[in-house]
């Protein structure tokens, strides 16, 4: 018999290893992990019968994940998760209110912060860039865009006022949206 979720299997603990050694070196990780890979494919070899559940068995004799990793650390303890730690606080709460009130300082209070991503600050950061000040500049410019407009067809000024109106909404409507993200993503924290 063979089992059908042998790669998926494997492959989940491998990744789940992969995570748990974040905090050691590249070089230290991917050779640990190649060992792993390498003695999972000499005890599969050795399998007379491979059923999910033998695989299964195998992967749980190599062992916790956190608990190599831990090893590979020198330390007898699994690392916290750094989810886990981090706490919010009342930088993070100013940090989410000045991004649409005082954008520079938002964005200064969110990159300070330990508790995001890079990814999830660059998006904070840079949709819409300038909070609400930002957003009211680039609106205070569409005046001249609609003036132009006026000299040429009417279906011309209908589109570009159509155009104009969605960008406004969508404007407004993105920092609070950001603002909202950032919130559930430091509470998933």
């Amino acid at each position: 018999m063979t089992a059908t979720h042998a790669a998926q299997l494997v492959d989940e603990y491998l990744q789940r290893l992969e995570r748990e050694m974040t905090d050691l070196s590249p070089d230290s990780r991917n050779e640990i992990i190649d060992e792993i890979r390498r003695h999972i494919a000499e005890e599969r070899g050795g399998l007379t019968d491979e059923s999910d559940a033998t695989l299964m068995n195998l992967l749980e004799r190599l062992g916790d994940p956190a608990d190599i990793a831990a090893e590979a650390r020198g330390s007898k303890k699994p690392r916290t998760s750094v989810a886990t730690t981090r706490r919010f606080g009342t930088l993070e709460v100013l940090a989410l209110i000045l991004l649409v009130a005082a954008w520079p300082v938002g964005a200064i209070l969110l990159w300070v912060s330990k508790t995001w991503t890079t990814r999830e600050k660059l998006l904070g950061t840079l949709l819409p860039p300038g909070g609400y000040p930002g957003v009211l500049l680039i609106m205070s410019t569409f005046h001249w865009i609609t003036a132009a407009s006026e000299a040429g067809p009417a279906w011309v000024d209908v589109t570009v006022g159509a155009v104009l109106f969605t960008i406004s909404l969508v404007a407004l409507i993105a920092p609070v949206g950001m603002i909202v993200y950032l919130a559930t993503r430091l509470r998933a924290r």
